[in-house]
């Protein structure tokens, strides 16, 4: 029997860090159409979606519903938006607990008033921190504290 429901999904790899410590890592389903922007629906689009869980594959099989809100972040490739005027801003994040993340965030605010504050403070739940090799979403609301570090 045929599913007339489902809709074609494309997997991307993930590691999601949790509050607690655990380390999940698996694949997470993408749609072929984003919601609010054309082209694919990427990670921060299905991070940002109401839903409170995140379908994820763990590289055992295992078929888990991660709840986002408890995503302290996520190692996965980001794509910034191309076009616009980034500022760049070296920082440390720690996190609840001990984990420590460093990198440079790259703010889509106009030069003249980027400040990491407004920054942090304003937009979505999840921002991108690209660190050497990787790159993360960040959850802000899991953050204890940022460190500019330049």
């Amino acid at each position: 029997m045929v599913n007339d429901l489902r809709v074609e999904k494309r997997q991307e790899q993930v590691c999601l860090f949790m509050a607690d410590g655990v380390v999940i890592e698996g694949m997470v389903f993408l749609a072929q159409y984003a919601m609010h922007h054309s082209g694919e629906q990427n990670i921060l689009d299905l991070l940002l979606e109401e839903d409170p869980f995140l379908p994820t594959k763990a590289v055992n099989g295992d078929f888990l519903l991660v709840r986002k809100g408890m995503i302290s972040h996520i190692r996965c490739e980001v794509n910034l938006e191309e076009g616009l005027e980034y500022v760049d801003q070296e920082v440390k994040i720690r996190f609840l607990g001990s984990e420590t993340l460093q990198g440079l965030v790259r703010m889509d605010l106009p030069a003249h008033s980027a400040r990491l504050i407004d920054y942090i403070n304003s937009g979505n739940e999840f921002f991108p921190l690209f660190s050497a090799e990787q790159s993360y979403l960040v959850n802000r609301s899991l953050i204890r504290d940022v460190i500019l570090t330049n």
